[in-house]
């Protein structure tokens, strides 16, 4: 070897040798030698966005606007990052509309599928794919579709040691429990590992009262399903710690209201809608005294995100004020478990009519003791077969 190669070959060592000190490189596991290598070299490439460490997650300070921004940036380059793996497991991530607006909308990057959606998946009442945008909102999710349309989240549920969310699904994704009539939990498409961290694949479903309650009916049946939902939790000991509105969820993607003057969207509610709880972050699966504290929090919970819509109705069914007032005093010996509110609950609705399940509902939501009535009247669509 001559003396210039020699002193080449010794150059790209030490830059090597640096690099590499500067920067070790981690051996990034994921399905097959070659994607394996592959994420390796990427993950150096990007300087290891996601580690094994569930913490990549966490945020800091929402009131701290330096924090935040810094904190939305990171999680935004993880799932940039990310997007190449997703797509080669069939999930094509939603894009940002404006990727130099650190607070763009996400709005598709393939087309949404013509095909009528069939359970799991939600009915689209969308006009425009347009519809379809939202906000990233939550650093753990983030939609997508597959390759065959269908709308979809991927979520981080769990890190090398499974996390409480990922043991509730398994739990609740089990041949015992998956088919049960009364387990209104999100259904699970897929789990998806990228170096230890575990993504759960969901349908993407809405909130449940994103759309209008137009009939007695419609409440009455939506009530039903929660209170069916924390009831089958109950009964197999784990508890969801976090019953808020925003996890209570409908087989309905509804095109978002943009003012309060706007009329929504409602005649989506048939027997057939399906009603889902979402977001187990916070659950307990192990008995235990906290386990038995959660079980009263749920119950006190589950009335209070109830009662918004259904005491828009109490003067047809006046037995619910005292039920729901039952259920949110968790510090009574009294109040009632969520299998004994559910079956008072299933005994005031059994008295109503035919007529009374089709009477119209006046009231939009209730809040303090008052039911505010609709800016607009609503606007009814087919639910086709739901």
């Amino acid at each position: 070897m001559s003396t210039r190669a020699a002193l080449s070959v010794s150059l790209v060592g030490g830059i090597l040798t640096t690099v590499y000190l500067l920067r070790p490189i981690r051996v990034v596991r994921v399905q097959g030698a070659y994607s394996s290598l592959y994420w390796t070299i990427r993950s150096w490439l990007w300087n290891y966005p996601v580690t094994k460490d569930y913490a990549i997650w966490d945020t800091g300070d929402p009131n701290d606007e330096q924090v935040f921004e810094s904190d939305r940036l990171r999680l935004l380059r993880i799932w940039r990052f990310l997007r190449p793996f997703f797509v080669s497991c069939g999930y094509h991530p939603y894009v940002l509309k404006d990727p130099t607006d650190l607070f763009s909308h996400i709005i598709p990057s393939t087309p949404a599928s013509t095909e009528k959606m069939a359970f799991p998946f939600a009915q689209c009442f969308y006009k425009a794919d347009d519809d379809a945008e939202t906000t990233f909102f939550s650093p753990f999710v983030w939609p997508a579709r597959d390759t065959l349309g269908r709308d979809v989240i991927l979520k981080s549920i769990s890190g090398p040691q499974p996390s409480k969310e990922l043991r509730a699904f398994r739990l609740l994704q089990s041949d015992a429990l998956r088919n049960d009539p009364r387990n209104h939990t999100i259904p699970v498409l897929d789990y998806v590992n990228f170096n230890s961290q575990v993504f759960v694949v969901m349908p993407r479903w809405n909130v449940a009262i994103k759309a209008d309650f137009a009939k007695v009916g419609e409440l009455v049946r939506y009530g039903q399903a929660f209170m069916e939902a924390v009831a089958f939790l109950h009964e197999h000991n784990i508890s969801h710690g976090d019953i808020l509105l925003q996890n209570m969820m409908t087989d309905a993607l509804i095109p978002e209201a943009k003012k309060l003057t706007e009329p929504r969207i409602a005649g989506v509610r048939g027997p057939k809608r399906r009603y889902a709880l979402i977001d187990f972050e916070t659950a307990i699966v192990d008995y235990s005294p906290e386990l038995l504290a959660g079980f009263k929090k749920d119950v006190r919970d589950l009335a209070s995100a109830l009662q918004f819509n259904l005491r828009c109705i109490e003067d047809v069914i006046p037995d619910i004020v005292p039920l729901f007032e039952s259920m949110k005093d968790s510090a009574s010996p009294t109040q009632p478990s969520a299998a004994a509110a559910l079956s008072r609950y299933e005994e005031i609705c059994s008295s109503l009519s035919t007529e009374d399940l089709e009477l119209h509902v006046e009231g939009r939501y209730w809040l303090d003791g008052e039911i505010s009535l609709r800016l607009a009247p609503c606007v009814f669509v087919s639910d086709g077969d739901t």
